[in-house]
């Protein structure tokens, strides 16, 4: 890419930000191994691995840091546009993120869903929630939040508006009777740096903010929002709510399970490579801000307490379909994927539900490939019906 994600030229000082906040680095049994060590050992009971859990979740936690925003006290959305598609509606709107930022999606609701378009009507100017559409609430739809991957527009690419059509999972998944938002991550669409909706303008605003924070943090806190308005949209069911993105869109998707328990299933599509062997892990936190406490491991990565794996494991017993392109140049060095899925696979075994962690590796490039996403789509409807 020829910008960095959060916040373009010049946006992100790495080594002023590492001045500005010390931290204790984090040191457990993988610390110090350039080997990855399985998630649970051999021979572990279940009670046994939900205490490891718990200390996974909380040097993850430390890693990650926390945002300073708290959820809105009540959930506000509007929306401002209003499109039919021969199979659903598209509405795009924006909501709370907190009672001071707005976040911005993309919502599509099948026509099946009982989308009425007389319902959507202006007031003073504006179009008024939660009026402004209407499901059948006699018949409960899934829904699943569409995350995008790194390009500059955003929310438009998995709804098909612009970009690569591959990658237009959210029309996909509408057009196959779920309700689908797709939100603006940080920094991207309708809260570019440049962008009059955004809040955050460069990085030494977001941490100014946020100062013991990171952007996955918050980006993980947005997608609990994205939560929190589906929950409250009538006809949809809340119990019944999946997360999906490619790349960028992939990692999302991860640390948004971490986050929120309320995401039943999860798609990722090329969104990593392990820490040990990506050749430019600096990618989290010199190119970007996304986890700047992994810059304090810097040179010495193999000193980081824990790994992708143990995220993943982390998922478990949630249905997961992990995407793994061989020959990715974006994330490279995946050789390793195969391995590192068994020892995941052991844990989702040990939770009762081997078959909930579905891998699709592929001999290919960065991507999302047509058979990879047919497999994606059919392990959601499983899912979530």
């Amino acid at each position: 890419m020829s910008y960095l994600w959060y916040w373009p030229a010049g946006g992100w000082d790495f080594e002023t930000w590492k001045a500005r906040h010390p931290w204790q680095p984090v040191v457990s049994e993988q610390s110090g191994d350039p080997a990855l060590r399985p998630p649970v050992r051999r021979g572990v009971r279940l009670e046994e691995w939900e205490r490891e859990r718990a200390r996974w979740r909380e040097i993850t936690a430390a890693l990650l840091g926390s945002v300073s925003d708290t959820a809105p006290d009540s959930m506000r959305w509007e929306i401002l546009e209003h499109h039919t598609e021969p199979t659903y509606s598209r509405q795009r709107l924006r909501y709370m993120l907190t009672d001071a930022e707005w976040g911005y999606a993309w919502l599509l609701v099948p026509t099946e869903a009982g989308v009425r378009r007389e319902d959507v009507r202006r007031e003073q100017g504006q179009l008024s929630p939660p009026s402004s559409f209407i499901l059948h609430p006699s018949s409960l739809s899934p829904a699943v939040i569409a995350l995008h991957q790194t390009v500059p527009q955003g929310k438009d690419e998995p709804v098909g508006l612009e970009g690569d059509p591959e990658l237009a999972y959210g029309r996909d998944l509408a057009e196959r009777g779920f309700v689908v938002l797709a939100p603006d991550a940080i920094g991207f669409g309708e809260r570019r740096k440049d962008h009059p909706h955004a809040l955050y303008h460069s990085a030494d605003q977001f941490f100014a903010a946020h100062p013991e924070g990171s952007v996955m943090a918050k980006m993980a806190f947005d997608t609990s929002r994205a939560v929190d308005l589906l929950q409250r949209l009538p006809g949809v069911d809340g119990a019944r709510i999946g997360c999906i993105g490619h790349s960028h869109g992939a990692y999302g998707t991860l640390f948004a399970m971490l986050h929120d328990e309320r995401i039943r299933a999860g798609i990722m599509s090329c969104g990593f490579t392990t820490l040990r062997t990506d050749p430019t892990p600096e990618r989290w936190w010199h190119r970007t801000a996304i986890v700047p406490r992994l810059g304090f491991y810097e040179r010495r990565i193999e000193q980081t307490p824990l790994d992708v794996h143990h995220w993943l494991a982390l998922v478990a017993p949630r249905p997961l379909m992990v995407v793994g392109a061989l020959a990715d140049a974006i994330f490279p060095d995946t050789r390793r994927l195969p391995r590192l899925l068994t020892m995941v696979k052991s844990v989702y075994r040990l939770c009762g539900a081997p078959t909930h962690l579905r891998p699709w590796i592929f001999n290919g490039s960065h991507r999302f490939p047509r058979a990879a996403r047919t497999r994606a789509y059919r392990m959601l409807q499983d899912a979530l019906g």
